[in-house]
């Protein structure tokens, strides 16, 4: 008997690591960015075999996820000069991101009722960065004592990768609940706010997955 399709679906959170930027309206030193602690994420895989064993089995993965918070994004902005000093302030910002990917999977019985699998591959990503007006105190008389951040938005897409690892637990016949952990990384352009960043992180998930 051939094994039969499956299709995951998954919430979780997503921890993107911190980065420097370049944001000329902060400061003219790199700014250093901190993401927000989580973004509620989630998604669809599908595993679709192509070969094995009646113990494990591989073959290809496709599937796709969304993430997005609206909050505070920590910035510490850097200046040179007699006036020099760093800056650090909140800005009211909303981070959009989503992406589709393909890649092989391997998938192995560890007891009757459990199974581990992982997989990995290219990774398409697009995202979006909404920023709002922020007026804030400056240690920089070239700016009058303030810094003035125009709200914008700015968006990009870039071919990057993912991975996923996890174990299930087969409560039916055909049913299955489990945790796991992703990865994904690309960079970003966001030429109107940050600047080039990578998006980049781990995300931690929940998951159902059921027999197609």
């Amino acid at each position: 008997e051939e094994p039969v399709p499956l299709i995951q679906a998954f919430i979780g959170n997503l921890q993107l690591d911190d980065q420097s930027a370049s944001w000329d309206e902060i400061g003219d030193e790199d700014a250093e960015v901190e993401f927000p602690s989580s973004l509620l994420s989630g998604g669809a895989e599908g595993e679709y075999t192509y070969g094995g064993t009646d113990t494990w089995r591989w073959g290809v993965n496709p599937g796709g996820s969304i993430a997005w918070k609206s909050s505070d994004t920590r910035i510490s902005g850097g200046f040179s000069g007699e006036t020099g000093g760093v800056i650090r302030f909140d800005i009211d910002n909303a981070l959009f991101i989503g992406e589709l990917h393909i890649g092989l999977f391997v998938r192995a019985g560890l007891m009757p009722k459990l199974s581990a699998y992982a997989a990995a591959g290219p990774m398409l990503m697009y995202a979006k960065h909404e920023v709002e007006d922020e007026e804030v105190v400056a240690p920089s008389t070239s700016s009058n004592g303030q810094i003035v951040v125009t709200g914008s938005e700015e968006s990009d897409w870039d071919v990057g990768y993912y991975g996923r690892a996890g174990i299930d637990y087969r409560y039916a016949r055909g049913k299955r609940v489990g945790i796991g952990v992703r990865y994904m990384s690309a960079e970003m352009d966001f030429t109107d706010t940050f600047g080039q960043v990578d998006i980049e992180g781990p995300q931690f998930i929940l998951s159902y997955t059921a027999n197609l």
